[in-house]
Parts: C-alpha cells; structure tokens; sequence
C-alpha cells in the first residue's frame, strides 16, 4: 500500500557555530599523513583541520562553506546523536519523521524522494530506506556519535566528491581510529526525567587495545539508551507510549603493515525498539486517542575496509561496504476507516466494509542491503597542483512489505500476522544502482590564489517490481498482476572555485557548482504510463563568502551569500480522491540566502557565539503536474523549512582549585514559522509556528583524573512546540491532525571517565 507520507518531525533547527579559533580540552591529534585514511581531527596552530575536499586542509582556509565541530565539544554541547546536529551549522535542519527516520535539509532544499543531503559515516554514504514511498531522504538513520573525532557539514552542492544525493551539501560524521600506541578508555553515562514523561538513562564505553606493538590495534565502542516516553495514550489509558529502547555498537581494527599503508576495518550495529512519537493534535499537547499502538523495530548494520597508501607525491585510497537494515513500524490506520464508513448510513454495507476494519494499522516492513565501492589516486602533499581522481558504484536493495493489520481492541497490540488478522498486503522490490567517475584539480598560480575546477559523471538505474498479494478494495490494494518498471538517467555535473587569501587570516571565495539525485520510479498499481517514472531533479548554486579572524583570532566571523536555482523539482502529489501518493517532475525554485557563524573570545575563559540563517526558498514557477493534489504556484515558499533560524550560546570556563576545572554553558535557539504545503489555500494547509529553546548545563572536570560530572536541562522553560502537523484523508479527516512535539523539558546529570 503507498500511502500518503507522514512527515512528523521530533526535532528542530538550532544553529550553534562551534568553535574553531582554539583547541577543545582532551582533544587527541595525530600526524596530519594519517587523517584521510583514519579520519582523525588534527590541529594546525590552534586549528581544526578537516578532510572535506579529500585532502587536508584547515578549517578557516578551505573555500567553502563548512562547520566542522570536534567530539569533545558535542560532549559539552550534550548532543549525543546525529539527530540534534541542527545546533552545529547555519542552515542545517533535521526533523524526525513519524516513521522513525530523520530528513536533513541544508539552505532549505527540501523533497520528497532520495535525499537532499549525503550523510557519510566516516567515507561511507549512508542511504535511507525508500520504503513504499520512494522517500529514501525521510528514512536516514539516527546515528550515536559517542568515540566522534569531529562532525564536518559542507553546505552548498558537493557533487563532484561526493555525488549524488549532495546536492544541498554533506554531513560527515569522522569517528575515532584504533591508536597504535596506548591502551585507552572511556566512559559515560546519564540519567535524566522528562517532563510529563518519566526517566531515562544511557551508558557507552569505548576501549582501545594495541595488539601488535606499532602494527595493530582494535577499538570497541558499545552503548545502551532507554529514552523517556511523554506521550500518553489517553483512549488506551497507557502513559509514555512513545519511549524506546536503543543499543548496539562497533568493532574497529587497524593495521598499518608499512609507513606508507593503512588499513581500517569496521563493524558497526545499531538497534532501536519503541514507538512513534506522533498524536492527534485535537486531543491536546501530548495526548494520543489512537485506537491501535504505532511500535516500530529499526535495526542497522554497517560493515567496512579502508585501505590508503601515501607516497612521496601520490596517494590511493579505497573504500568498501556493505550495510543491512530491518525497519519496521506501524502507524494506526483505524480513523481512516471510521471516518470514511461515516460517510455511509449506518447498518449500511459500505458502513460495515469500513468498519469492521478498525482498529488496524498501515505497517511497513523493509529490509535493505547497500554494497558500496569507491577508489580515488590523489596528490600527496600541497604544491602548484593538487588533485584527485576517483570513481564510484553503489548497488541498493529493497524488499518492502505493505500491510494493513488488525489491532486488538482491548489492548490496541498489533496482533500477529495470519489469514484473518492480515487485511490487505502488497510486495514490493526497489533496485537502485550508481556509478559514476570525477575528478577535482586545483591550481595556484601564486601562493594567495588557488583556482578549482571539478567534473563527475553519473549514471543510474532504477527499478521497481509490485504486486498485490491481499486484496483490500477500499484502501486501493486492487487485484493486478505483478508490474516492473525501469528508468535510468546519466549526466555531468560541474564545479568552479575561486578563493584569495588577503592575510593569513582572511581568505575570500567564491564558487558555481551543481548538483542531482537520482529519479526513480513510482510504486503504484495502475498509475497511469506517463507518472510511473520520474527524472533526477538538478541545481546550480552561485555563492560567495568571507572567512576571516581578527584582535589575534579573539574575534571569528565567518559568511556567505548564494543563490541556487533547482530545476525539475522532485514533487510529492496524490492522485485525486485516492490515498495513495506519487512523485513526479514538477516546477523550479529559487533560493537566495545568507548565513553567518560568529565566535568571540573577550577574556580567558569565556566564549561567546552567535550563527544563523536568512534563507528565501520559493517557487519560481507553476508545478505544472496538474494531477498533483493543490499543486504549487508561482511565489509560493517550499514547506517545512522556515526563513530564519538563529542561536545564541555563552560558555565560562574557570579554575575550580584541587585540580579541578568548573564550566557553566548557555544555548538559546530559534526557529521562524514555516507552512506544510506549498499553497497556503489548501484544504491541507497548516501552519508551524515559529519557537525558541532554552538550555543550560553545569560541569566539573577533574583534569588530572579524566572525569567531567554535569547537570543540565534541555527545553529549560518547558515550550510546548510542535513542529510538525500534518493532514490528510489518510488520517480520518482535516480534523485528524497527526504532529510531533519537542521533547519537554528534561533535567539530568552526565557522568564521564577517560584513563
């Protein structure tokens, strides 16, 4: 069954520019010739050095726009995983799905289809599900960053390194490396209560052991999350539904056989088991009156080998993977058939045909299995000419299931699946596959100016088979025979890149790139010939920008303009009087805007900082797709990602005596109002307010010893903030408004040791 998407959204766009001008306490560094092989953050007078355009180069010198943010300081900021990144970097939003997945959005380009935005684990592209809605880009994975080395987030399209699915930019998540040299460890652990909820805990370590003196060494990270639940289902008299239970971990081993070689191999696993996080806004803040529970099951595994060889003035490196994920989750489908059997007279047969399907659920269960392969000769060292030249494949499986279920009326449990609980069923498969070859030069005529140019050539693959095995007439699972559809595509995209160095400390840029994702092919029965397929959508970004240092790096400010202009946007509509959505090519846009980042250092000790987003996204023609549902017009802003975000943070750092190291650290966040459609006329049409968050955190660090203790609160004012509701005739009605919520406010305590 393809049903109308729910993008129900848990977390909102907190833009926190992390420092760059000074070292984070603790911070590990290693010979700059290990940091693309390994990843592992460096630093270079004080500076981060990152690995963005595959080669190092230090944060405030490279010529683009990114943030790029150590482990150490995501500890202090308390984020623990990759669904708060939004506090990092201007114009980077992360909102939870009500599917359990998580959609990035960087500089407001954001749609239905394969994601917007490449999420990397280490040099490893991270693909969502696609699910019965080919929404790949809603379906991308929360990722623990306990044992991180640095976050890096490249705003603006980083196709030619990075490919498709970078077409807004990338976030690479850099985790720390098995070390040769010591035996290490660490600890962590949290308790915490949420507000309207109840408790929660976590716990994570990390030990890493030399096995052979010089040639390997192992690193193992593990956690365990239980998450508070504050959604009460009101109509079921069960309290914190919402709660879940995560855990899992990774296995890393090192080898460097040569000083010229380094090998990198990984295992990772992540589980999560809980509930979706969404209620029926009518029944107040909080309070679900679903007739059935939503759990959802999301298991991750992640396997890996990096091999980088470094001569004297080239490099090759490779890299590896395969990945399997088990997503599973139910969303309560019985207001549907209520509302619409009220349509009929009572006693009527069309009354009891809906009826007597209630309580049930929609679920999905998708297994996906991606193998990935990437191989790049590049330059070794910085000289007139650095270069790098690579080629790419990616093979992305899916096997969906689309179920509608009965629910017990008692309890609200989904009951098992057999012949009588199983009300309708449809199988689908979903075939991806990539490869493409790039390259990247850049030239320095003299020492301040270096001059870029990159090229890529993509091609893709696509296809589809579906049948439906239960029928179920009134939710569209008609009988048909089993259906295949294939569609493929192949281009180039371009990149151009000047930068200057004024002084050493203020380098000024400017670049034209491009960017796709790939088309696809529409999962549904019967559609008709010409909405079956749809093409990769493509933009051009024009930006310039400054980054600069001043008063002996006490002052850095960081910015930039752009503009980017996305063609043949991938859209999400509906057939008329149906369920069941579709994308399709529909309309362009335009978005113009400026972010800003800003650290000030006024006296040891205190650091205060300031970034955020002024981000115009709006149509610049009609969707022309008339069997959308209230298509677009002209003017109208994309939905979901609002004008303005903006953050405030101010930390005090000072000695405590006894060898210990007191911090008291403040984070303000806002948010503008955004809609959830693109025309503000539609039957559809909601409004999301705009907000502000409030948090706070108290530590003390013994420094000789390697332990921190913390208090904090998050949502420090209690702000009832919704971002996200969303309607549909899938939902029972305009008055059935599915949304998600902030977390409340949550008060805990953190626990740290490193030996």
């Amino acid at each position: 069954m393809h049903l109308n998407r729910i993008h129900l959204m848990a977390t909102v766009s907190m833009f926190l520019s992390p420092i760059s001008v000074s070292p984070v306490a603790g911070q590990t560094t290693e010979p700059s010739g290990q940091a693309e092989a390994g990843g592992s953050s460096v630093e270079n007078e004080g500076e981060i050095v990152v690995t963005a355009l595959r080669r190092e180069t230090s944060l405030q010198q490279t010529p683009l726009a990114i943030t790029a943010t150590t482990g150490d300081r995501l500890a202090a900021m308390g984020i623990g995983d990759t669904t708060a990144l939004g506090r990092i970097s201007p114009g980077l939003v992360l909102r939870e799905s009500g599917l359990s997945g998580t959609r990035i959005t960087i500089r407001n380009i954001r749609a239905a289809g394969e994601p917007t935005v490449g999420l990397y684990y280490d040099d490893v592209p991270i693909m969502g599900s696609a699910g019965v809605n080919a929404d790949a880009g809603g379906t991308l994975p929360a990722i623990r960053l306990f044992d991180v080395e640095r976050v890096e987030v490249l705003r603006g399209p980083q196709g030619t390194l990075y490919g498709s699915s970078s077409m807004a930019g990338a976030v690479r998540l850099i985790f720390a490396k098995p070390d040769l040299d010591a035996v290490a460890g660490s600890f962590a652990g949290q308790v915490s209560h949420v507000a309207n909820g109840g408790p929660g805990f976590e716990t994570q370590a990390m030990i890493n052991l030399p096995v052979l003196r010089d040639l390997a060494a192992v690193r193992f990270v593990g956690f365990v999350r239980d998450q508070p639940g504050f959604v009460d289902n009101i109509r079921l008299g069960r309290n914190d539904v919402n709660k879940q239970q995560s855990w899992g971990g990774r296995a890393m081993l090192r080898i460097v056989p040569t000083a010229d070689v380094t090998i990198d191999l990984m295992a990772s696993k992540q589980s999560l088991d809980g509930s979706l996080n969404d209620y029926f806004l009518a029944a107040g803040s909080y309070n679900a009156t679903y007739e059935a529970l939503q759990p959802l099951r999301d298991d991750n595994e992640l396997y890996s080998a990096t091999a980088d060889w470094r001569g004297e003035r080239v490099g090759f490196t490779v890299v590896g993977s395969h990945g399997y994920r088990n997503f599973n989750y139910s969303y309560d489908f019985s207001a549907f058939f209520r509302a619409t059997a009220g349509l009929f007279p009572a006693g009527s047969a069309n009354f009891a045909l809906f009826n007597d399907q209630a309580p049930s659920v929609a679920n999905s269960s998708q297994i996906t299995k991606t193998d990935t392969l990437e191989a790049r000769l590049h330059s070794v060292g910085e000289g007139a000419l650095d270069w790098t030249l690579g080629a790419f494949y990616a093979d992305r499986r899916g096997d969906i299931q689309s179920n509608i279920i009965r629910a017990s009326p008692a309890s609200g449990e989904v009951l098992p699946v057999t012949a009588s609980s199983l009300l309708g069923q449809r199988l689908l498969t979903d075939r991806l596959k990539q490869t493409a070859a790039f390259g990247e030069l850049t030239w320095r005529p003299v020492a301040a100016l270096s001059l870029t140019g990159g090229l890529r050539y993509f091609d893709y693959s696509r296809a589809v088979t579906g049948v439906v095995s239960v029928v179920n007439r009134p939710v569209g699972f008609t009988p048909a025979p089993q259906t295949r559809f294939r569609a493929s595509e192949d281009g180039l995209l371009y990149k151009a890149n000047a930068s200057y160095e004024l002084t050493s400390r203020m380098m000024v840029y400017a670049t034209v790139s491009s960017g796709q994702r790939p088309g696809g092919v529409n999962q549904l029965v019967n559609l008709a010939a010409d909405l079956v397929s749809y093409r990769a959508d493509k933009l051009w970004n024009y930006e310039v920008g400054a980054k600069t240092q001043w008063f002996d790096r006490r002052l850095t400010l960081n910015g930039a303009l752009f503009q980017m202009d996305w063609d043949d946007m991938q859209t999400a509509g509906a057939l008329p009087a149906t369920n069941f959505a579709f994308i399709a090519n529909a309309g362009a846009a335009r978005v113009r805007g400026v972010e800003l980042e800003a650290t000030v250092l006024p006296l040891d000790g205190l650091e205060l900082q300031a970034s955020g987003s002024y981000i115009d996204a709006k149509l610049t023609e009609n969707q022309s797709n008339q069997t959308l549902i209230a298509p677009g017009l002209k003017g109208d802003p994309i939905p979901f990602v609002p004008k303005v975000t903006a953050q405030g943070g101010a930390q005090y750092a000072w000695d405590a005596g006894g060898g210990l190291r007191a911090s008291l650290r403040s984070d303000v966040s806002y948010g503008g109002p955004s809609w959830t459609e693109f025309r503000h006329t539609s039957a559809f049409q909601r409004r999301l307010p705009a907000f502000t968050t409030v948090g706070a955190r108290l530590s003390l660090e013994g420094r000789e010893d390697g332990w921190t203790i913390a208090m904090f609160v998050n949502n420090l004012f209690d702000a009832d903030t919704v971002v996200t509701k969303l309607s549909a005739n899938v939902y029972g009605g305009l008055n059935n408004v599915r949304a998600i919520s902030l977390m409340p406010r949550t008060i805990g305590l953190d626990f740290s040791k490193r030996f």
